[in-house]
């Protein structure tokens, strides 16, 4: 190998970092250094391989590799280029090698970084993975190699974690979300989870509740004195049954979504269990709700802002209550007998709401628009409206038979919104 002639030298490469802009410069025999307009400056090797393809090699970024141990690198890479040798390929198969050779511990941490974010998944979603990978995933397969699980090894931690029916489904999602990313990785060909039937290690799923409608009579015992479990509370239970929504949509609502002069309420993005964010109308009496509650909460920039110091401390300052307060107070009144009615769940608020309307003559798909259900077919493709007239009419409908049941008078046939009487 003749003597190479350098080009470059240690006054230029700072010279040219301090400027900060692109350049490519080559030091001789293939060796080039290349400054990108941000600021990132890397060693290349340009050569040409034995079946004579034009090849690149990334040798490091300068500073952290300076001009002689780049040379250094350059020169043995071309020894073995003189050789017969590939070393771009030889890099690349490492790498694949390297791949192969993680463990389920560097595949979780992998996944936490690159997939499971917000909002590409909601907070609760991310919180359960999490729960998962930590518990149960990581402790019985953290250290073994990606590429050494099988789907025996699946099914053994699914009956060694001892866990419910549900949560078992749920760790089975878990760890085939897990190995789906490690085939997306090529890590593995195939993933282990795929095949595996719960009923088949756990037995038949055990019955499902049937969601609960509350009877006309039970309303108006749950709204004649809702007070009972603290204004706030209250005034949430109106709102989450009146707009139908779901509870941590409520929960996490904020003063910029509101627009009460319209009557409007924003739900976003990340909110959302979908996914996707969609318009609340607001009838006159809930649009009265909500201004009640914006008054009771001070300067917060949440609807229901957090009630004591240690939440407020946990999360570092202004934050919205915790997911369960409500439900908290709830079960409270019926701990305390205060409510003679068939006990109910958060999701049971919209059942109620479906059933009642329906009962009232509110279409199908009306109704299922009002519980910002997708609808399916040709008619969910083309329905793109985020103000839906129909949508409003009917939620004006029910929250005027939520009315009535709080004043225990029949409800009203006319969908008429009737004013609320202030609890004294």
């Amino acid at each position: 190998m003749a003597k190479s002639v350098h080009l470059l030298n240690d006054i230029q490469l700072k010279a040219w970092m301090a400027k900060r802009e692109a350049v490519a410069k080559s030091d001789g025999d293939g060796l080039t250094f290349t400054l990108s307009a941000s600021g990132t400056a890397t060693w290349v090797l340009r050569y040409r391989a034995i079946e004579g393809r034009r090849r690149e090699l990334t040798i490091g970024n300068y500073p952290d590799i300076g001009l002689s141990a780049a040379r250094e690198k350059a020169r043995a890479h071309r020894v073995a280029i003189d050789e017969g040798r590939d070393p771009g390929a030889e890099k690349g198969q490492e790498k694949v090698r390297a791949m192969a050779a993680w463990s389920v511990r560097d595949l979780v941490a992998d996944l936490r970084d690159k997939v499971l974010v917000e909002p590409a998944y909601a907070a609760k979603t991310i919180k359960y993975r999490l729960v998962d990978f930590d518990q149960v995933i990581l402790p019985k397969l953290g250290a073994r190699r990606v590429d050494s699980i099988t789907p025996v090894d699946i099914v053994a931690m699914i009956e060694s974690a001892k866990r419910t029916w549900t949560i078992s489904k749920r760790l089975i999602t878990s760890a085939s979300k897990l190995f789906e990313h490690a085939v997306g990785r090529q890590i593995i060909p195939a993933n282990p989870c795929t095949g595996i039937q719960l009923s088949a290690i756990k037995g038949p799923r055990p019955p499902i509740r049937k969601r609960l409608m509350l009877d006309q009579a039970e309303l108006r015992v749950l709204l004649r004195d809702t007070d009972a479990i603290g204004r706030e509370n209250s005034l949430a239970l109106l709102i989450l049954l009146a707009t139908c929504v779901r509870g941590i949509e409520l929960v996490k609502a904020r003063k910029e979504h509101l627009d009460l002069e319209r009557g409007t309420w924003w739900v976003p993005d990340e909110s959302v269990k979908t996914r996707a964010g969609f318009l609340v109308p607001l009838v006159p009496v809930v649009v009265e709700w909500f201004r009640e509650l914006l008054a009771l909460s001070g300067d917060s920039e949440f609807v229901l802002p957090a009630r004591t110091e240690k939440r407020l401390r946990e999360h570092g300052g202004d934050t919205h209550v915790g997911e369960t307060t409500l439900w908290a107070a709830i079960a409270r009144a019926f701990d305390r007998n205060d409510l003679d009615i068939r006990r109910f769940t958060p999701h049971d608020t919209r059942s109620t709401a479906k059933g009642h309307m329906r009962n009232m003559g509110i279409s199908r798909e009306i109704s299922e628009i009002a519980l910002n259900h997708k609808l399916q077919g040709m008619e969910g493709i083309y329905d793109v409206r985020e103000e839906i007239p129909e949508r409003r009419a009917a939620l004006a409908k029910w929250a005027a038979f939520l009315v009535a049941c709080q004043r225990s008078a029949p409800a009203s046939r006319g969908g008429k919104v009737v004013a609320l009487r202030r609890a004294a």
